[in-house]
């Protein structure tokens, strides 16, 4: 079973403007519009408690679109949703209960990297790439930016940190 996790973004989900015109928000340019869509069995919504309503508001949005894939939303309560411990922690927490009812060595783990702070994403990018957690990451990008560079607006990700090494030798 494939599950997806990630993070809620706030004011810019289930829609956002991008360029004075109305486009998906991340969770619906992967879960309708993109290569992924279908593809996943369950998806697992991080929110924190101030971004709740946005939360919900994709929830809906997915349902309304008859989402084949359940969304179930974990509220993560962090006093500064911008320092690396307190998420490491956080997600520590998640991934446990997440593991109850999708034990993690029998489900593929998937997480959508760019959502959430920042700081949200470097941690994801820091526990996949150093192996603390058995997890595939997903990037997007707006469709224009993706079409000028010549890549796919949704995307497997995968460092390559030896790749990365090289590059400061």
């Amino acid at each position: 079973m494939r599950v997806l996790v990630s993070w809620t973004g706030s004011r810019r989900e289930p829609y956002m403007f991008r360029g004075g015109v109305l486009s998906a928000g991340t969770h619906l340019q992967v879960l309708r519009d993109s290569q992924f869509a279908g593809t996943f069995q369950h998806h697992y919504l991080l929110s924190v408690p101030e971004t709740l309503e946005d939360a919900e508001a994709i929830v809906r949005e997915l349902a309304s679109l008859g989402a084949p894939c359940p969304t179930d939303i974990l509220c993560v309560p962090l006093a500064d949703p911008t320092d690396h411990d307190q998420i490491a922690a956080a997600l520590a927490r998640a991934l446990k209960e997440i593991h109850r009812t999708h034990p993690l060595l029998k489900n593929e783990l998937w997480v959508l990297l760019n959502t959430g702070t920042p700081q949200m994403q470097s941690v994801w990018l820091l526990l996949t790439a150093q192996g603390v957690i058995a997890a595939r990451l997903i990037q997007s990008s707006p469709p224009s930016l993706a079409r000028a560079s010549g890549s796919e607006p949704v995307r497997e990700f995968a460092p390559d940190l030896e790749a990365w090494r090289r590059l400061f030798d």
